[in-house]
């Protein structure tokens, strides 16, 4: 079923990308339905994560920094592109425009880290790359406070929604 609605979700991508919608394609979700589009959404970027992160380090432990860049700029790319598909897509239900958001920030956030390891990775100095690594200590030290607030946004959506949220 995942599958299905990951094809379903590249393929209205590639469509919406050569052509316009049509009002029936602007139809709203109910908003269990937009959760779910957004939670597969999220649940898109597992496999590429891991991917950059195994580079990152296999990468970082050579000391090959332009590579490290590469990957980070390759992850950035990727959530450039989620983030798009998100801001592209309607929200629907109570609140839905606000969880939106939500999201939206938890994506600029990942995003945000691989930005900080293209910077360390492209550092001219040593130096420069020692505050490179500050910069991203100061992004990852924000991390309990925007996952908290995705998850609150969650919650208060489904909430709002009347729909429950499903463990796996």
């Amino acid at each position: 079923m995942k599958k299905l609605l990951l094809i379903s979700i590249f393929a209205a991508g590639m469509v919406a990308c050569k052509s316009k919608s049509t009002p029936a394609e602007q139809a709203p979700l109910t908003a269990s339905e937009f959760y779910e589009k957004v939670a597969t959404l999220e649940e898109t970027l597992s496999e590429p994560l891991l991917k950059a992160e195994a580079e990152i380090k296999a990468r970082g432990d050579k000391g090959d920094y332009p590579g490290i860049a590469r990957s980070a700029s390759a992850m950035e790319d990727t959530m450039d592109a989620k983030i798009k598909i998100l801001k592209d897509m309607p929200p629907a239900g109570f609140g839905g425009e606000d969880f939106k958001l939500m999201v939206s920030r938890y994506f600029d956030y990942i995003k945000s880290i691989y930005t900080a390891y293209r910077k360390i990775g492209e550092a001219k100095t040593e130096e420069d790359r020692i505050k490179a690594a500050e910069e991203m200590k100061t992004v990852m030290d924000g991390q309990t406070a925007v996952m908290n607030n995705l998850q609150s946004s969650q919650t208060r959506f489904a909430a709002d929604n009347h729909f429950t949220i499903g463990q796996e």
